[in-house]
């Protein structure tokens, strides 16, 4: 049986950013039967529903949307959250729903011990809490696999390939660009030099394997420079984008309320391998932590407030590996390491633009494995040699969460929602 694709929104008519309508084209080329978000977009609850509707037993289900490493996807949980205004599903909100039992899983004839979910987006793979409640809600799969790295479609001729981005975050309080302006109020100049600046400083705290960084031989500023040095918010080999939290009061909080009361979140849990090098050191061995400091009104009712993260991101032109390691982050309700296949994929390997990062001796393992499995070997085998993996923190005792750069660019705020591109 052929994968199930679930499109959890569309493109908006005046977007420039082509996410959904590519992916339209790349799962159809691939064969893939596709399902269309509805007027308004797909809930997580509209999915459950359409899958015990159609009383099939699924392998393979796609979700493709729109995400961040803050550990939320472009799918409200319900209707009901949908029609109040709702337009994401965080990982509070799994968890309301586990705990107060909001979903009824689609049944065990439907997502059975060989079913698994993958998820086509932008770095929510980081947050494994959210893809153990999401696999929960759904009837523990198999497994559940989502991006660690910004994840994007590209157009190369009558060809759609999936591809993910290296990326380096900071947090502005003012958008990137104010008011659909086509640059920023300073110039991109300006910008590119003091994000470079920032930037360096921010994930150059970070100690690595090699030792400090030599300032003589400063590879993490080169490599920032030559992603920032033509960069602007139209897409290409690198490009700028910024991702929007939105700010939601519960019960009689006001939104001002709620705003002053958000607590530190990250965009991915604690790295816990020490980054080989200084071209390691991105969004994937380094966490940008939000917090109610961060916060501005984006209206000048204030009935709106959000915090903006601007991203510098370059695309790394490689097929992406859909497996436990540096693209994709991997739960499952069974002991099996089975590899999943890209739809469109033209060959093995991985992304990441660099040479390990996060966990890399246990993606080496994993790298074995998969080769074993392809090669034929027994599950048993397998398993022995599972075990056999060490076990241990290289990162114990040592700061891996870099304190982000707060400072206000000088720039002044028109109060103006920003676009959200991610």
């Amino acid at each position: 049986m052929g994968e199930l694709t679930f499109l959890l929104n569309a493109d908006p008519p005046d977007d420039p950013n082509r996410f959904y309508s590519l992916a339209q084209r790349f799962f159809t080329d691939a064969g893939a039967t596709l399902i269309a978000a509805p007027p308004g977009g797909q809930t997580l609850e509209g999915v459950f529903t359409t899958l015990t509707d159609l009383k099939v037993a699924r392998g393979t289900i796609n979700l493709v949307s729109h995400a961040n490493g803050f550990a939320a996807m472009e799918c409200p949980l319900t209707l009901a959250d949908q029609i109040a205004g709702r337009r994401t599903t965080t990982v509070d909100d799994l968890r309301l729903a586990r705990d107060n039992k909001t979903l009824t899983p689609p049944g065990p004839g439907i997502i059975t011990s060989k079913t698994r979910i993958v998820i086509y987006g932008c770095d929510v793979g980081r947050s494994e809490e959210f893809l153990k409640l999401l696999s929960g809600l759904f009837g523990l799969p198999d497994e559940v696999l989502a991006p660690r790295r910004l994840s994007l479609f590209i157009s190369d001729g009558s060809t759609v390939r999936y591809r993910q981005a290296q990326t380096w975050s900071l947090v502005r309080k003012p958008p990137l660009i104010i008011a659909g302006a086509s640059a920023p109020p300073r110039g991109w100049p300006n910008y590119r030099a003091k994000f470079v600046t920032d930037a360096r400083d921010k994930f150059g705290r970070i100690a690595t394997l090699e030792g400090p960084i030599d300032p003589s031989v400063d590879r993490l500023k080169k490599m920032l420079t030559d992603a920032a040095q033509n960069a602007t918010t139209v897409f290409g080999r690198s490009f700028f984008m910024e991702e929007g939290v939105d700010i939601f009061p519960h019960g009689s909080q006001t939104v001002e309320e709620a705003a002053a009361g958000v607590k530190p979140r990250s965009n991915g849990d604690v790295v816990k391998a020490m980054p080989k090098t200084a071209l390691e050191l991105d969004d994937s061995t380094v966490v940008t932590t939000v917090s109610s400091a961060d916060t501005y009104a984006a209206n000048p009712a204030k009935t709106k407030f959000q915090i903006t993260v601007a991203i510098l991101a370059q695309v790394i032109d490689q097929p992406v590996l859909i497996a436990e390691g540096p693209n994709y982050h991997r739960v499952t309700s069974s002991p099996g390491i089975a590899p999943a296949a890209d739809p469109a994929s033209t060959g093995g390997g991985g992304g990441g633009g660099s040479t390990g990062g996060a966990g890399a001796s246990s993606r080496q393992i994993q790298s074995l494995v998969d080769h074993l499995l392809a090669d034929g070997a027994t599950q048993e085998e397998v398993d022995a040699l599972a075990a056999a993996i060490p076990q241990g923190d290289a990162t114990e005792g040592l700061v891996m969460d870099a304190p982000d750069d707060t400072t206000d660019t000088g720039e002044v705020v028109d109060l103006v929602p920003p676009q959200e591109l991610a």
